[in-house]
Parts: C-alpha cells; structure tokens; sequence
C-alpha cells in the first residue's frame, strides 16, 4: 500500500463550507469523451492493478537510446538521470489520489516529450561534424530567479532584440527538423501541431488551459522556459513533480547529481544554433536555474547570468496559486489539500532562494558575471532595467530593440488573461512564520513583511511615455 503521507492530497470527502476553503474543487470539467477511460481503470482495478502506469514504459524509452548516452556525461552522470526518472515516475504510479484521466493525462504528456530525448541523440550522432562545427552555444545570457520574480517578462523582453535567439514553444516542443537559418519563425508548420495540442487539451479538459493562464500565457510562439523541457525531454514532467510525491521533490531538489541535465541542454541548444545561429547570444530562462545555481558557471563558463528577486512572502502564495492550477486538475474530485500541498511548495521554494545565494557567498569570483534584478526595479520600467542589464553586461543595446520591447509590452498588458487572488493564509502560512524560515534571504535583500500583497500596475511607465 502507497505511503499516503508522501502524497499532498487526501483521501476525498463531503465537505462543509470550511473544508470547501482548504479543499477546493477541480475547475477542470472533463469531456464526457474521455469517460470510458474511467472505465477501463475500473476493469485494472478490478485485477489489483491501475491503468495507465508510467514505469515500465517511460524507462524503456529511456534506455532505448543508451548507446548514445556517452554524449551525456559518464556512466554515473546518466545513472543519476535514470534514479531521478525512476522517482518520478514510483511517485506517479503510487499516489492513490490522481483520477483514471489524470493519470492518462500524465502518461501521454510524459511520453510525447520523452521520445525527444532519442530523436534529438540520433539527430546528433548523424550530423556530428555539421553541429560541433557551427554551433556556437557557449555564452548565453540565462534568466534565473525565484518563479513570479518576473522572469518571463524579463526573459520575453531580452528576446525582442533581433540580434539574439530565444526558443521558441513549439522549437522546445517539437525540435526536429531544426530551424534553418533563412526560415520565417511565425510561418512555421510545427507552430499549428503545437498549438492543436493546446486547442485538444482546452476541449477534453475545459477550464485547464483558461485557469493556467491567468498566471502563465502558454503558447506555440512564446518563448519558454528551457529547463522545464529538458527535463521533460529526460522523462520528468516539472509541474507534475508534487503530484510525484514528497521522496521526489527531495530528489529532484538535489543539486550535485544534474550534470547530465546540462549536458543535454548544451547539446541540444549547440544544435538548434547550428542551424539557426545566434547573431550575438542565446537567451535562456528557466526558474529552475535557481535551484541548480552551481551548474550554471560550471557548465556555461562565459555565460551572463539576471537573477530576479521579489519578495518571497508575496511570490510563495503567487507560487502555490499557479501550481494548484495545474496540479489539481488530475486529482480526484475533493482531494486537494492546499495546506499540505503548500507546504510542499514551500521546500520548493526554499531553493530557489537559498541554492544562489549560498553558492554566491562561496564563490564571489563569478559576481562579474550575474547581475541582480530587483521585481518593483524590473515593473516600475522594464525598458530602463534592460538598459542597466545591457551595460552591465557590456552588450549593444538599438534602437530597434527598445522599439520592439515597448511594443511587445503594449500588446501584453499585465492581468490581461486574468489574475490569480491568493494569500498567505490560504495555504496554511504565517507571514512571520515564512519570515524565519527565509531570514537568511529576507536580511540579505532587504525584504519585511508587506502590510499587504499588491501587484504592480500594468506598465504604467507607458502611460508616462504616451503623455510625455
């Protein structure tokens, strides 16, 4: 029997209007098309048994390629990235509280992103000598921070300048066959089949994609989050990770043990810029570059590195928000524990803050090359805080990009798919509470307790500008 403690839900029950606070219900209404995947688990379970397990067939996919593996690092770097996946997916098959179609859900999102791994292997194995000769990956100016810091509006603005590359969601998607260099990115054929994924996900599961949005825009064009999907490409679905239970976050919370990781990163980004170079550098941004901090400098030895900042008692419920939304829409019907489930994103959270701060103290070195950015600094003029990053980091900064950033953030006005309300309190925390446990963090970026937690107005800088 599953270890239920591992788990952040509970086992479902008729609630009163107090209970309904702490347990919310699924906002995700399932198409009556996807029904008689409920009963196919009722005739597994009838057997002793579950549908729609992850295991045995993630880890096939996974070794399937392991001539290939020696791209990856040594035998132990690859071992570590098998243990991780493992993890994942004993987490996955256990918890006792997902629903017949969220385990399906998890099961096809997991394997459509895995088979990437091999494609992307084989990809370079056939075209070696091409790749190593004209990818140029080495100095990327990388986006890292705490998640709701602004690091996807940071990153989507550093993106404008034309003389740089960021990916794309359907190239993290979809990678194969690479961009070439004289192809137009918006006429794509890869961006339809993304985005159909999208349209059929919004179909069978309505309220899902609409829900997500309001704290996270997702789409084929955007530019992504890059860890995220090279974790995926290696088996692990990161927003699914509390769903694998409390042993997986503190596996995957690890940091020595994801040189791999980086490797494929490296390999994977060295050829999409064989094929569609960078002019000056790539940009990259993932959150979970925070939480494996030490990797960065050790593996991109001339890369720039932003770090954003907001405060952490305003950022933990925006967190918890965002992935409740996606979390709770594969769970059973009245299982959700935000209290629990809080508590998990906290230990998440916690290395977001406290993995770069303490690498930094130890090697203060590498502070020539990151630069911290400040969330109100960022939001009160986002174009004046690029500036300061483009100098800091010696880079030239045109006129075509400003114009093109202020014209990308006219066209995405903050709250424009909506807005998240949260609080602290909602998921069981005191604000003195998450003080203490952040102090280190809290003192050194000189951050209270706010009198309440408030968002910025949406650019109001451009109003400035329009009337000045």
């Amino acid at each position: 029997m599953a270890d239920q403690s591992n788990y952040y839900e509970r086992t479902p029950v008729k609630k009163d209007n107090f209970l309904s606070e702490r347990y919310p219900g699924n906002h995700v209404k399932f198409s009556p098309l996807l029904k008689p995947l409920q009963w196919m688990d009722g005739v597994y379970r009838t057997f002793g048994s579950r549908a729609f397990l992850t295991s045995k067939e993630m880890v096939k996919e996974f070794d399937s390629v392991a001539p290939l593996d020696k791209y990856l690092g040594e035998k132990e770097d690859i071992a570590d990235m098998r243990r991780l996946l493992i993890s994942y997916c004993h987490g996955i098959d256990e918890n006792p509280f997902l629903s017949s179609i969220g385990r399906f859900l998890i099961k096809r999102i997991g394997l459509d992103a895995i088979v990437n791994r091999k494609k992307i292997l084989h990809f370079y194995e056939d075209n070696k000598n091409f790749i190593e000769t004209n990818g140029k990956f080495n100095a990327p100016l990388i986006v890292a921070g705490s998640p709701r810091s602004g690091t996807t509006l940071l990153q989507r603005l550093l993106s404008e300048d034309p003389n740089v590359r960021s990916p794309y969601t359907f190239e993290l998607e979809l990678p194969l066959p690479p961009m070439g260099s004289k192809a137009d990115p918006l006429q794509d054929s890869r961006i339809r089949r993304s985005n159909a994924a999208i349209k059929t996900l919004t179909k069978l599961a309505p309220g899902f994609m609409e829900k997500f949005a309001e704290s996270h825009v997702w789409s084929a064009t955007e530019m992504e989050e890059t860890i995220d999907y090279t974790l995926a490409h290696n088996g692990i679905t990161q927003m699914n990770c509390p769903l694998a239970g409390l042993n997986h976050i503190k596996d995957i919370l690890k940091v020595e043990d994801k040189r791999s990781l980086f490797l494929y990163e490296r390999l994977f980004f060295t050829t999409l810029d064989a094929y569609r170079p960078a002019k000056s550098h790539w940009v990259l941004k993932a959150t979970e570059y925070a939480r494996y901090f030490p990797h960065i400098l050790q593996e991109y030895e001339k890369a720039k590195v932003v770090v954003t900042h907001r405060n952490p008692l305003i950022t933990l419920p925006s967190l918890c928000r965002l992935w409740e939304s996606w979390c709770i829409a594969f769970d059973q019907e009245d299982s959700f524990d935000k209290h629990r489930f809080g508590h998990f994103i906290k230990m998440i959270q916690k290395q977001y803050l406290l993995v770069p701060l303490h690498y930094r103290k130890s090697n203060p070195e590498g502070e020539k090359q990151i630069f911290d950015c400040m969330y109100d600094e960022l939001f009160s003029d986002p174009i004046a805080m690029v500036k300061k990053i483009y100098d800091d980091f010696d880079l030239e900064y045109t006129t075509a990009f400003e114009e093109r950033m202020i014209a990308y953030l006219k066209n995405n006005k903050q709250g424009k798919y909506g807005r998240h309300k949260y609080s602290l309190e909602e998921y069981g925390f005191s604000a003195e509470a998450v003080f203490q446990e952040f102090e280190e963090y809290m003192h050194h970026y000189d951050f209270g307790i706010p009198d309440k937690i408030e968002r910025p107005a949406s650019f109001d800088f451009l109003k400035k500008r329009d009337t000045a």
